[in-house]
């Protein structure tokens, strides 16, 4: 397919993905504390479908890590969602921040890498 200006301008989020140095804690952090479902896994990746339909994804390069992305993930509710992850003991950047429009924290999962929960008002 010949690259053109409409063909390479990005349109959307298709999948978020981090990389994992301990794959195994990665998915058991994501499924049992995020409640993320599963819908694609193999040795090196899981992806993730929520509700809305976007994608997440964890992956494993053997030999390969490096810190990397922020997604926010919605929540509908912002303190329980933080209690849970709290729970977990990793690390919590700041308390919730409000904003017009949502509420959001920022936090680390288990391999260091930060997202948010973000509650839309």
């Amino acid at each position: 397919m010949e690259t053109t200006t409409s063909t390479a301008r990005a349109s959307g989020i298709d999948c978020v993905c981090y990389l994992a140095k301990d794959f195994n804690r990665a998915k058991v952090f994501y499924t049992e504390v995020l409640g993320l479902r599963a819908v694609q896994e193999s040795d090196n990746w899981t992806e993730f479908e929520l509700a809305d339909g976007s994608a997440f994804a964890v992956a494993h390069m053997p030999d390969k890590w490096f810190p990397c992305g922020g997604t926010m993930f919605a929540v509908p509710d912002i303190e329980a969602a933080l209690a849970q992850v709290r729970a977990t003991g990793v690390t919590i950047y700041s308390e919730i921040q409000d904003y017009p429009p949502c509420r959001t924290v920022w936090c680390s999962d288990t391999e260091g890498n930060n997202f948010a929960l973000h509650q839309r008002r």
